[in-house]
């Protein structure tokens, strides 16, 4: 009876274990899986509790053997093996099952990790592949717009008649020219080419000289209109080819200056009854058809006066543009 307390003592030592584990076990789901080190170091002091539990049973089943006439000992001692057995069972179990535990967390950790690195490059490549099929799109039109540029280079600006003229009214100055008959006129369309007496000669020289543009608007005396316009390209030379004017009687081929250059506008013609409502405050405010020849016109009165011819198709006026430019950067 004397060792029946040794028992109960025994079993209460026991009890704390178990509570440890199931402690241990709880902490080791709460924490996800700990490392494999902290499950080796519990499953040895599991052993170390096992190991004495067994000889405490030894020396109760030696007790036993020699008090066999005692049941309750034997029913308690019997009883006491198949706990500590169930106990060592349920350690083993709850340990195999932290095991895979921790396993599968791991597993699944893994698993996710996995996914999501797999998972961002798809996101990253659609991302990328979606901003690809919007700028092939705007492609064919950048090609296309690319082609018409290149056509329109080749081609060149296109500008209406009344645009081109304002650039060369740029820095303008406008003189009338009389000439006595249609044929030199008619001379001067084919060749390119003006000649005027000494006076006006210096005028022209010394207008081109400073002006950006030099326009001349032809008239036959008594032919009621004007006959052309154009713009001197050089100043006067005299050792040029000679021309062959037609000059009226008693006036010799020394009476004329030097030889311009010229660039037709327009050769068309155009009636002094259209020009009625023009009048050229430089030449006392008379009508802008009334001049001798070589009258200077005030430059808004002559840029209307050429307003009022017709486009002539025959004549590209681009050269003339481009000769124009030149001038002012000189």
């Amino acid at each position: 009876m004397s060792e029946e307390p040794s028992c109960d003592t025994d079993q209460v030592e026991v009890e704390p274990s178990e509570e440890n584990e199931s402690k241990d076990d709880s902490l080791k789901e709460e924490d996800g899986g700990n490392i494999l080190d902290d499950i080796l170091n519990t499953k040895e002091e599991k052993f170390e509790d096992e190991e004495q539990n067994k000889k405490d049973e030894d020396e109760l089943m030696q007790t036993d053997d020699k008090e066999a006439t005692d049941p309750d000992k034997v029913n308690l001692a019997s009883d006491f093996s198949d706990s500590s057995e169930s106990e060592d069972e349920g350690g083993k179990d709850s340990k195999s099952d932290s095991e895979l535990s921790v396993s599968k967390k791991d597993s699944g950790s893994d698993s996710d990790t996995s996914g999501e690195i797999k998972g961002q490059p798809k996101i990253k490549t659609e991302q990328n592949a979606s901003p690809t099929e919007e700028t092939e799109a705007p492609e064919k039109p950048s090609e296309e717009g690319s082609s018409e540029g290149a056509e329109k280079k080749k081609k060149g600006k296109s500008y209406d008649y009344a645009t081109k003229l304002n650039y060369l009214f740029r820095d303008a100055r406008f003189f009338l020219v009389k000439s006595n008959n249609s044929e030199n006129v008619s001379l001067a369309k084919s060749k390119g080419v003006w000649s005027t007496p000494p006076q006006n000669e210096a005028k022209f020289n010394q207008a081109y000289a400073e002006s950006r543009n030099v326009i001349l608007i032809y008239s036959v005396k008594e032919s009621g209109k004007f006959c052309g316009l154009a713009r001197l390209s050089t100043e006067s030379r005299r050792d040029g080819p000679k021309v062959a004017w037609s000059l009226p009687p008693g006036l010799s081929a020394k009476a004329l200056g030097g030889v311009f250059k010229i660039d037709w506008i327009s050769k068309g013609d155009l009636s002094f009854q259209k020009v009625q409502h023009l009048y050229n405050p430089w030449n006392e405010g008379k009508p802008v058809k009334i001049g001798r020849d070589g009258q200077e016109i005030q430059p808004r009165v002559g840029e209307e006066l050429c307003r009022l011819f017709t486009e002539d198709h025959s004549v590209d006026i681009t050269p003339i543009l481009r000769k124009s430019k030149e001038a002012a950067r000189s």
